[in-house]
């Protein structure tokens, strides 16, 4: 960090650009000064590196303070598409519930299917074996 006795709190120009300034209007980079006047000693600020007057100046708090605020939003939507989703992860678990009970459902009933037609096959057998020995008499 350098340091700048030019920092003022009277006259802050953004240029309304909000939170961290990666560049000034002008297109050059910013980087962070701390300035060492007697009403600011130490408090960190950005400043275009061009050092014109009437470029880029804004402290850190500031930035970081904005960087903040616009991020909370995007926070508060992000917890609302979480919540969403754990709901509809809830929502699907009952889903695979009741499919893994219909899945039970049909396995019995395709058990007794099979019964019945194992019935169904031996009583035709038999039905089939009593009509040859009649016709065999």
């Amino acid at each position: 960090m350098s340091s700048d006795s030019t920092a003022e709190s009277s006259t802050v120009n953004t240029f309304d650009i909000r939170g961290i300034p990666a560049k000034c209007v002008c297109g050059t980079a910013t980087t962070i000064f701390t300035a060492d006047t007697v009403k600011n000693p130490g408090r960190p600020f950005y400043r275009c590196l061009t050092r014109r007057k009437h470029h880029l100046f804004k402290w850190v708090e500031d930035a970081v303070l904005e960087e903040v605020e616009d991020a909370l939003p995007k926070i508060a939507q992000l917890e609302a598409e979480v919540a969403k989703g754990k709901s509809d992860v809830e929502d699907l678990k009952g889903v695979i519930t009741e499919l893994m009970e219909e899945v039970v459902r049909t396995k019995t009933e395709l058990k007794r299917c099979e019964v019945k037609m194992k019935i169904v096959c031996v009583i035709i057998s038999l039905i089939s074996i009593g009509v040859v020995v009649s016709l065999m008499n």
